[in-house]
């Protein structure tokens, strides 16, 4: 049988073991546990971990841990997401980025809801103030 093909987003099996890239309530980035119960669903996968010294918490986010030999490819991952959102600010920031994204028409939340809505919204507002 083929070996599975393991990235960063695979769920954590009970018994494994993970390291901390971000701190949570009072742990710090880098310890390790072992997981101990899965809790969530689909997308909202979170981890009860039992810690080195013997804590368990719970509700720990999947994106909190990782395998600790994939830290380093986590770690250029990050690093490749801050590039891309580093190049795109600085794209979005220039004028005709911003007018070609808006089709020069001023976008907005008012673009985006129907204008039956909209008048509605403010005959409700005109009648709650009186006017």
């Amino acid at each position: 049988m083929p070996k599975k093909n393991i990235t960063l987003d695979t769920p954590f099996k009970r018994g494994e073991r993970v390291m901390l890239v971000a701190p949570i309530t009072g742990r710090t980035a880098g310890e390790h546990g072992k997981v101990k119960l899965i809790a969530g669903f689909d997308d909202w996968k979170r981890y009860w971990i039992r810690f080195s010294d013997g804590e368990l918490i719970g509700s720990v986010d999947h994106g909190d841990l990782v395998r600790p030999a994939m830290y380093q490819q986590w770690k250029d991952h990050r690093a490749a997401e801050a590039e891309r959102a580093a190049a795109a600010q600085s794209t979005a920031a220039s004028p005709a980025a911003v007018e070609a994204t808006t089709g020069g028409a001023g976008g907005g939340i008012a673009d985006q809801i129907p204008a039956l809505l909209l008048e509605r919204s403010r005959a409700a507002k005109a009648r709650l103030k009186g006017g």
